[in-house]
């Protein structure tokens, strides 16, 4: 489908704005790319919120596909539209079907440019957002290392004091223990020395050995006076290095405090002044972007104007294409029919294969065994037979297999048996109600078709098996079966008839 432009009717008028015209064509151009490019900030924005807790691996492309749709939507909507809301006030299309479609295309054009305009607008802070770029911030790398570094060398410090005053005093208390130990052994000895004396003399020496005894006691004590004050000296000397350790502790952190506070100072001016211009430039954006907007609609409006004061007509030129299905229809129609093609195909050459259900089997023909009586012979007794009038002669007689019995004939001598209640009995033995045909019986006939039409197919299949063996095929099971199934229903019928015959 083509639009056709005739030439202007009103060639002055044409010539007068042509160039203003095609200016303001590219400007429109330019003010839609503007509003797309702020559009599509936010809807990425809105829609990736909406898609990262459900798919976050595909939340990217997703929210990017859905944010250039949305916005090619709104942008190409408002490019078609707007001329026609213009048209339509230029030629007053207020009558008949023009009017419905008139109220629509305002409406449209109405809800299309207050998106426009609301999207392109809140979007415009997060655009200069994106583009300004970070306030320059200083870290406390320095300051931190400079404080742990400060941290590290107090306590080495305190470790190597308090140790050295800790060696110093225990070496104090070892060298004061070891002097009272000699004395205190010296005045045992020198005990011991009386004890033994007075074991030796016999005399008393009881006042010297109190004395001995009572010094001995005062080195013990004097022992744990003088290592009670050393370990005293010593903890007050070891408390007093951990103050001066906290003391210099808390002097190192106020003073990293101080360093941290000041660099957080400037770091939180630097990001307030890039605030100040992101809050600035974005308000000057947003209104940019509502200006594009007018100059898009103005754009359109004097552009429908010239046309109509120029009297340029437009013409729509349609094609086969444009009236024809969509060639997504038609592709969808001809994978539906060929496959329709190829699985009714398939069903028909299926049900072709299959061969008929086989015959159900001959019932077998029933004899009543109460109807079956004894045989009666009736005997006469010859009167002319002079000596041997007293003998009974009896003529035997076999009787026939079979449903078929011969005639009798009813001239009888003395000697001839009477068969006539035989035959009736006889008569009675097979189905009652069946035909007795002379020659061959109907369902002799019957069988003999049949025989002749389960040959026949035993011979068709076993030509197929015949014809895949020349080929060097595979004989189907399909065939064998039929083979086997035709081979036993002529055996069936063959005996059949065989057993009918030989009755006869």
């Amino acid at each position: 489908m083509k639009l056709l432009r005739s030439l202007p009717a009103d060639k002055g008028f044409f010539d007068i704005y042509a160039l203003l015209i095609k200016v303001i064509r590219k400007s429109k151009t330019a003010a839609q790319i503007v509003s797309g490019l702020t559009e599509i900030g936010i809807i990425y924005a809105i829609a990736y919120q909406s898609i990262q807790p459900i798919l976050p691996q595909y939340a990217f492309y997703i929210a990017g596909i859905v944010a250039v749709i949305f916005t090619i939507v709104i942008e190409g909507g408002l490019r078609v539209v707007t001329p026609l809301s213009v048209d339509a006030i230029l030629f007053k299309r207020y009558q008949g079907l023009h009017l419905p479609m008139t109220v629509a295309i305002f409406l449209v054009t109405i809800v299309l440019l207050i998106a426009s305009g609301l999207l392109s607008f809140q979007n415009s802070g997060e655009i200069v957002e994106a583009v300004t770029p970070q306030a320059e911030k200083q870290n406390t790398n320095s300051i931190d290392s400079t404080y742990q570094a400060e941290i590290g060398r107090l306590q080495a410090t305190f470790s190597t004091d308090s140790a050295m005053v800790a060696s110093r005093y225990n070496n104090l208390i070892t060298t004061t223990n070891e002097a009272y130990r000699g004395k205190v052994e010296a005045t045992r000895r020198k005990l011991q020395t009386y004890i033994n004396r007075e074991a030796r003399t016999g005399s008393s020496y009881a006042s010297r050995k109190d004395r001995e005894q009572e010094n001995i006691a005062q080195l013990e004590a004097g022992r744990g006076e003088a290592i009670a004050a050393l370990e005293t000296a010593k903890n007050e000397e070891l408390a007093a290095l951990h103050n001066g350790f906290k003391e210099q502790l808390q002097q190192a952190h106020r003073k990293h405090e101080t360093a941290a506070t000041g660099v957080m100072s400037a770091n939180n001016e630097a990001e307030i002044e890039r605030q100040d211009k992101v809050s600035s430039y974005g308000g000057k954006l947003g209104y940019f972007t509502l200006v594009c907007l007018f100059i898009f609609i103005a754009a359109n409006v004097l552009d429908r104007i010239h046309h109509k004061g120029s009297g340029i007509r437009e013409t729509v030129d349609v094609s086969q294409y444009d009236i024809s299905p969509h060639w997504l229809t038609n592709a969808r129609e001809a994978f539906r029919e060929r496959l329709n093609h190829l699985l009714q195909s398939r069903i028909k050459a299926f049900a072709d294969a299959t061969p008929p259900a086989p015959l159900p089997e001959q019932k077998a023909e029933l004899y009543d065994p109460t109807q079956i009586a004894n045989v009666t012979i009736t005997l006469m007794i010859d009167s002319n037979g002079g000596q041997e009038g007293n003998i009974i002669y009896l003529q035997p007689k076999r009787r026939k297999i079979g449903f078929k019995q011969p005639t009798q004939d009813h001239g009888k001598t003395a000697t001839t048996p009477d068969t006539e209640s035989v035959q009736a009995q006889q008569n009675k033995c097979a189905i009652k109600d069946t035909a007795k045909e002379p020659y061959e019986s109907e369902d002799l006939r019957h069988l003999k078709q049949r025989l002749k039409m389960y040959k026949k197919r035993l011979g068709s299949h076993e030509q197929k098996k015949l014809s895949a063996e020349r080929k060097g095929e595979k004989v189907s099971r399909k065939t064998l079966n039929a083979i086997e199934n035709n081979r036993q229903w002529v055996q069936h019928y063959t005996g059949l008839i065989s057993q009918l015959t030989s009755n006869i």
